[in-house]
């Protein structure tokens, strides 16, 4: 037995490039993804220079994000019953579709007369619709497509594409604007998520063993999914956490640009670089897991990972030399992205496969509200206090609850002691 466990480092290395070479199902996944995100890296891009150049405004801007962020918020619990109930591939397909669809006719519209910012709001809103009832389906799929062993390669790979997309999208994004313009760009991400429909209608995967079950309300389906969360210690402290965490850690995506300017001094340039470096160090981490051997103990994994997360503030907080930051920023970027890939799998492991799209939407609800408010906090507390002070303080306080993922399995030792003893 200890042979077959202890396989060698070099089919280890393997195992991540199995699953693109031997999955057929993962693959079309995972090219899919690629395809898409890096479409959707220039459109983020592009829809930033739409909202300046053709409608102007801070408001305007302020108004198109929200945009994007109201969708998710709504929209997750009911994407997850949905996840649930229908057939997984059949969402991925139906939403590639048409967010495709939306961006060509909004590439179409761009230029005429009648182009007004609610023309721009309703595509992203309605993109981002999209993307809410699309993101559970998927994570609610990679388990059935893979297996059990080679999970966390998956979920790592399929970070990758979220990470490596974003680089190239940031990288070409405005040359391709300045090159073939801003119609054909958009017109460029519109055929981008068409292509990942259409590969993903070759998907064969489905949940293994789906129970045919009586399909209740929509409400007590949502119902069931936080009954669940609250009766699972490991589901009801991850998701605790992890808000904690997020609200604290999703400002630094508000005070980075401060940093760059008011501080650093380094220009537009230099903020560009920096953004590069948490993207870098997220990429380079999902490189890793892809072609290491699972760890084990992923809670002390989680543990170190958001407790780095917290010192890397604190160190961007008393450094303040532009070569400090980027180490930080490329350190920060890995933590982060391994606690997020251990936490999801831990989260389709400790799942039914019957209720797994409702507890993925349901975090996604959490996360997307609590980023509103840390928005918010971070405007406020930043005109209050010198940066280097939130830095440090906020880099406390996420390394102090690292330590608490620690104690999640002495809790499932307790709850599994108990119900030995009443049995």
């Amino acid at each position: 037995m200890k042979e077959v466990v202890n396989i060698s480092n070099h089919s280890k290395a393997l195992q991540g490039l199995n699953l693109l070479t031997k999955n057929n199902d993962f693959l079309l996944l995972f090219l899919g993804r690629l395809v898409s995100n890096t479409g959707s890296a220039i459109f983020f891009i592009s829809i930033l220079w739409v909202t300046v150049s053709k409608l102007g405004g801070a408001a305007t801007v302020s108004f198109i994000l929200m945009a994007s962020a109201i969708p998710s918020i709504i929209l997750s619990p009911f994407a997850g019953i949905w996840a649930d109930r229908w057939k997984k591939k059949n969402i991925l397909v139906v939403t590639d579709l048409i967010s495709g669809g939306l961006l060509l006719f909004l590439g179409l519209f761009l230029n005429l007369k009648l182009f007004q910012v609610w023309v721009l709001f309703s595509t992203v809103f309605a993109i981002q619709v999209c993307s809410t009832i699309f993101s559970p389906a998927l994570q609610s799929l990679i388990p059935s497509a893979v297996e059990d062993r080679s999970l966390s390669q998956a979920n790592a790979l399929i970070s990758m594409t979220n990470n490596l997309s974003q680089l190239i999208g940031m990288a070409i994004g405005g040359v391709l604007i300045s090159l073939v313009g801003l119609r054909a760009v958009i017109l460029l991400d519109g055929i981008s998520f068409i292509l990942s429909g259409i590969s993903e209608m070759f998907i064969k995967a489905e949940d293994k063993k789906k129970e045919k079950r009586k399909l209740k309300g929509i409400f007590p389906d949502i119902k069931d999914g936080l009954k669940l969360i609250w009766s699972k210690v490991e589901l009801k402290g991850l998701i605790s956490l992890e808000a904690i965490v997020d609200f604290f850690g999703t400002t630094i995506f508000v005070f980075i640009p401060l940093l760059a300017n008011d501080i650093l001094k380094v220009g537009s340039s230099g903020l560009g670089f920096m953004q590069t470096m948490l993207g870098l160090g997220a990429l380079l981490s999902t490189i890793i897991l892809s072609f290491i051997s699972e760890i084990e103990r992923k809670y002390l994994l989680l543990s170190v990972a958001v407790v780095s997360s917290g010192l890397c503030l604190i160190s961007i907080g008393l450094f303040t030399r532009y070569l400090s930051v980027l180490i930080s920023l490329l350190v920060l970027g890995a933590a982060l992205n391994l606690a997020n890939i251990n936490q999801t799998i831990i989260l389709q492991r400790g799942t039914p496969a019957e209720l797994r799209g409702r507890i993925f939407a349901f975090r996604s609800t959490v996360n997307s509200g609590i980023r509103l408010f840390s928005y918010g906090f971070a405007g406020i507390i930043a005109s209050v206090l010198p940066l280097s002070n939130i830095f440090v303080a906020f880099g406390v306080i996420i390394g102090i609850i690292g330590f608490f993922y620690l104690l999640i399995p002495g809790q499932l030792q307790n709850r599994d002691y108990l119900e030995d003893k009443s049995r």
